[in-house]
C-alpha cells in the first residue's frame, strides 16, 4: 500500500525529543515535497472502491412436452390403465370386453388382447398385479401415426390358476412372462377422429430395458 500518497494516515509517535524537532520539520518538509512531487497532486482522494453487481443465475425452464407429444404420451397412459382394468377384471368373467380397452385401443392390437383374454378366460387363468410406465418418449410421429418408446415395469404381474379345491397355483410361460422386472416396449399409435389410440406393437424385448 501506498502511504506516501494519502492512501493510509501513518502512525506518530508522541515521544519526539524537542532538539530534534528542527531537524525532524526540514527532513518533514524534504519528504512531503518529494511525495507531492511523486504523487503528482497536493491531495490525493481514497480510492473509491468498484462495486460490481454478480450477474442473476440464469434458470433455464424445465423441458415439456408440446402438444402433439402431451396428447400421444396420454394416450400411452390411457393404454396402460386399460391392460391393467382388464388384468384385474380377470377375476371374473368378460375381461376381453372390458370398456377401457376399446377406448384406449383399436385393431389390430385391441383383437390381440381381447384374444388373449379371452384364452385366459378359457383356461381359467387369471392376472393379479399391475405393470407401471417407466419413462416413456415419443420417438416418432408423422401426424396421422407416433412411436411411443417406453419400459413396462411388472414385477408385480403374476399369473394364477385355480386348482386343488380352488388354490391358486402360478401358471408358467404367459404373455410377458413370469418373472418380475422392466420389458422394453415399442407402440405405435394411430390418430382416430381427432384421438390417439394405440394400434400395434412394435416390439416387445422381455426383460430387457437396454435402450428403452
Amino acid at each position: 500500500m501506498n502511504r506516501a500518497c494519502g492512501w493510509a494516515a501513518p502512525r506518530r509517535h508522541r515521544s519526539v525529543w524537542r532538539r530534534q524537532v528542527a531537524q525532524l520539520l526540514g527532513v518533514l518538509s524534504a519528504a512531503s515535497a518529494l511525495g507531492l512531487a511523486a504523487c503528482g497532486s497536493s491531495v490525493d482522494a481514497l480510492p473509491t472502491p468498484r462495486t460490481t453487481s454478480s450477474p442473476s443465475p440464469s434458470v433455464s425452464a424445465s423441458p415439456t412436452l408440446d402438444a402433439t407429444d402431451a396428447a400421444i404420451i396420454a394416450a400411452y397412459d390411457a393404454y396402460i390403465a386399460a391392460v391393467n382394468q382388464a388384468d384385474a377384471a380377470t377375476s371374473g368373467t368378460g375381461a376381453w370386453n372390458t370398456p377401457a380397452l376399446s377406448a384406449a385401443i383399436v385393431n389390430p392390437l385391441l383383437q390381440q388382447w381381447q384374444s388373449e383374454l379371452m384364452q385366459a378366460e378359457a383356461q381359467g387363468i387369471m392376472v393379479e398385479g399391475t405393470i407401471a410406465s417407466q419413462h416413456p418418449r415419443v420417438v416418432s410421429d408423422t401426424g396421422s401415426t407416433a412411436e411411443v418408446s417406453d419400459c413396462e415395469w411388472d414385477a408385480t404381474v403374476e399369473y394364477y390358476k385355480p386348482q386343488n379345491g380352488g388354490s391358486a397355483e402360478v401358471v408358467p410361460n404367459q404373455p410377458g412372462g413370469t418373472q418380475p422386472g422392466g420389458d422394453g416396449l415399442e407402440l405405435e399409435f394411430t390418430l382416430v377422429s381427432g384421438k390417439w389410440m394405440a394400434s400395434s406393437t412394435i416390439s416387445l424385448e422381455v426383460d430387457n430395458c437396454a435402450g428403452f
